[in-house]
């Protein structure tokens, strides 16, 4: 009988770890849907009922996705300028897919005279393709880790300066910006830890980065693997965050406020958190994202044409 009660213990405990284990790649259960009393204030179109349906179930349907793995790269990879950059830089290890993303984000300002921060130094060879990549002669590059043996890397000659201490230390990358910032782009690629990757973007988009920069962070699926995911909110989960956050305008405004007939008819300003007014666009791939620093000196409204007032309830973007 103890034996048995023994067992069904076990069992309890077992099931119990694995839940605890699970739950930070659970999806988050969604917010109940607010719905508003009649003769409320219904200006901000999100307290409105409108229909939830959500995904259909045949774009969830499980598929066979062929694994795919050969020696000899792509046609279009070999042809990549970055891609043979990468190959001629010694020591480094990435996602093949990665180099057709980098061309996307950084391609149009690889020749400006840039500041780059990136997190994460290793062996240097990050460092070293930046610094081939983006070709302005006064571009520098600052590398961060808290290896100590990577201070070995540090070459001002080069453009190439390296300083040593955590990407979550507040104090360290604050000396770091005073240093060497403002930044043009930061590139997180250091210990992938889903709160050091938070922590850094806390302490980093608002002060470290200049007004026109992208934050970039790669390497997002560490976020599905423990050890690395060591926080309940992963960088994704702030990532969906500053989606909305992005849009928070719409959330306290309505047509109202929005289609005026002109200008001047606009409301004198909208209560939106700071954040709101400071991200243009936000990009995402496979494992990485991109988010494009811009003020946004004024909330968008559309402007209707007194001509087109009989249209009773135009569409944004129509």
């Amino acid at each position: 009988m103890i034996g048995q009660l023994l067992k069904e213990l076990m069992r309890a405990l077992a099931r119990y770890a694995g839940y605890q284990m699970s739950r930070p790649f659970r999806r988050a259960s969604p917010a109940p849907r607010v719905h508003q009393q009649q003769g409320t204030d219904q200006k901000a179109s999100s307290a409105l009922p409108v229909p939830d349906p959500g995904l259909e179930a045949r774009y969830e349907e499980l598929v066979a996705w062929p694994c795919y793995r050969d020696n000899q790269p792509s046609a279009e990879l070999t042809a990549d300028e970055l891609y043979q950059l990468w190959l001629a830089t010694r020591g480094g290890h990435k996602w093949t897919h990665y180099f057709t993303i980098y061309r996307a984000v950084f391609e149009a300002r690889r020749r400006d005279r840039l500041r780059i921060l990136e997190i994460g130094v290793l062996n240097g060879s990050s460092l070293k393709l930046w610094k081939r990549y983006f070709s302005h002669p006064e571009t520098l590059i600052v590398g961060v880790d808290i290896l100590e043996a990577c201070r070995v890397y540090d070459a001002p000659a080069e453009g190439i300066r390296v300083r040593i201490g955590s990407q979550a230390d507040p104090a360290f990358l604050a000396e770091v910006v005073r240093e060497f910032g403002p930044f043009d782009l930061i590139i997180d690629d250091g210990s992938h830890h889903s709160s050091h990757m938070i922590a850094s973007f806390n302490h980093l988009f608002l002060d470290g980065l200049r007004d026109d920069g992208i934050y970039f962070v790669e390497d997002l699926h560490a976020n599905y693997w423990l050890p690395w995911r060591d926080s309940q909110k992963s960088f994704l989960d702030l990532c969906k965050e500053l989606v909305e956050l992005m849009h928070a305008h719409y959330r306290v405004a309505g047509p109202a406020e929005l289609f005026i007939e002109k200008a001047s008819d606009q409301v004198e300003s909208l209560s939106v958190p700071r954040i709101t007014a400071m991200i243009r666009e936000i990009r995402f791939f496979d494992s990485m994202v991109a988010i494009y620093k811009m003020p946004r000196t004024h909330v968008p409204y559309y402007l209707r044409h007194s001509s087109h007032t009989e249209v009773a309830e135009p569409l944004a973007g129509s």
